[in-house]
């Protein structure tokens, strides 16, 4: 264990007899709470001699005396909108901001509701299903956020419950030297379906550590969204565990624009014979932006499928990482699963790393993975430019294309017409060198 790992693990053991002492809430998340800080203790401050964060340097962070947040008041005009009808919930620091927040109409028992507020009202819907998702068990931001959550958001849909409104959830921190952890608890039944936007943002230097768990029962259908822009100054280390049941299906989206350092471990588990998961990615980073995807698809069932496609474009002295692992299980027969990475670099100062990996335990399966790193095709650039167009904007039109191809995957209209937009504003502000 790193030696500078006592010292920060000390302030959350006192932090967290602090942040306990007039918490009310069931004895199992009580003991929830006390696992997660053991656990983090057990694993210890990451370091770059542990091979998960080898490439992650934590030493500014690590400098930093995290103390829980104040309650803060936001502009309802900065937050991010949808343009179209939706269920809307708005944490600010981790806790639940009602007067930013609207819930229209829910379909049948739906629930979607803050989870502190949930857990007082429907308790037995939560304790069942919260903290018991395999993977992220080596995560020490993820035992963190377990030991120390405050609020974030319970969506629980029923059974053949289909809601035609899609659910907008903003996750805003503001304040320096500060650690939020939100957390998010979905859990469709069998048949259910549901479309979801989460959004990560902020304003200052801070750790934003949130976790997501998806439960996704048999025929359950789910589109998920994650967009990441936080502060310039932020840490992002976040977490998302999904599972699915027989013939369920799982779009992830995850794009990520913001923050000094941003990672995501996302584990996925198709526990039910045909289940599918498609995984799109997209990091755009400059200047001294890091930007990280570590991904596990595991295929339990037969006939499974899974698809990823992680993109990256860097500038400046940016970095990224992907580390993906398909792993298939003796049982699961008759796989077909997809893995690439394809990093654009746009300074010779950029580095992309990729770990793309297989283990095939099966032997009737399909399975595959790639990854490619280069600069803007020279050939490219000269058909631009041969047909009258200057040379800045061809580098731009041919970056444009090779990012846009990742968000023209999301499905909602509104978020894709937004995202595209950004990207453009961000294009047309970097530096794209010559080659």
């Amino acid at each position: 264990m790193s030696s500078v790992a006592p010292v920060v693990q000390n302030p959350f053991r006192q932090q967290f007899a602090a942040f306990t002492a007039d918490r009310r809430e069931p004895d199992a998340i009580a003991r929830l709470r006390r696992e997660g800080l053991d656990r983090f203790a057990s694993l210890g401050w990451p370091t770059r001699q542990q091979e998960a964060w080898r490439l992650a340097d934590l030493g500014a962070l690590a400098q930093i005396d995290l103390q829980r947040p104040a309650d803060a008041l936001v502009d309802a005009g900065i937050l991010p909108t949808l343009d179209l009808p939706a269920h809307r919930l708005t944490f600010v620091n981790g806790r639940f901001a009602p007067g930013l927040s609207r819930l229209r109409e829910l379909p049948g028992q739906a629930l979607i509701a803050s989870l502190g507020q949930a857990l007082l009202t429907h308790p037995e819907r939560i304790e069942p299903h919260l903290e018991r998702l395999p993977g992220l068990s080596q995560h020490p931001f993820a035992a963190l956020n377990t030991a120390f959550w405050e609020d974030g958001a319970f969506v629980y849909l029923p059974r053949t419950t289909v809601a035609e409104t899609p659910l907008h959830l903003i996750f805003h921190a503001t304040g320096d030297d500060i650690a939020v952890y939100p957390r998010l608890l979905l859990v469709l039944e069998d048949g259910a379906q549901a479309t979801v936007v989460v959004e990560y943002r902020g304003k200052g230097r801070y750790l934003n550590a949130p976790v997501a768990e998806l439960q996704l029962g048999a025929g359950a259908v789910l589109h998920y969204h994650q967009v990441q822009e936080e502060a310039s100054q932020a840490f992002h280390l976040g977490g998302v565990r999904v599972r699915q049941g027989r013939d369920s299906q799982a779009n992830l989206h995850l794009v990520s624009f913001g923050g000094q350092l941003a990672r995501t471990d996302l584990d996925a588990l198709l526990d039910g014979e045909g289940a599918s998961c498609v995984l799109n990615g997209l990091i755009l980073a400059h200047d001294r932006q890091m930007g990280d995807y570590h991904v596990r698809v595991e295929h339990a069932q037969p006939h499974g499928s899974s698809e990823q496609l992680f993109k990256s474009v860097l500038d400046g002295q940016a970095r990224s990482v992907f580390d993906g692992m398909i792993h298939v299980r003796p049982h699961a027969q008759k796989t077909d699963a997809r893995q690439s990475n394809r990093n654009l670099l746009l300074s010779k100062q950029a580095r992309a790393n990729a770990n793309p990996r297989l283990e095939i335990l099966a032997d009737d399966v399909k399975c595959g993975h790639g990854s490619t790193t280069g600069f803007l095709n020279p050939d490219a650039l000269f058909y631009l430019r041969a047909r009258g167009i200057p040379a800045e904007q061809a580098r731009t039109l041919l970056v444009h294309a090779f990012a846009n191809d990742s968000l023209n995957r999301i499905q909602l209209t509104p978020l894709r017409e937004r995202l595209a937009s950004s990207l453009a504003d961000r294009l047309a502000l970097g530096n794209i060198e010559e080659q």
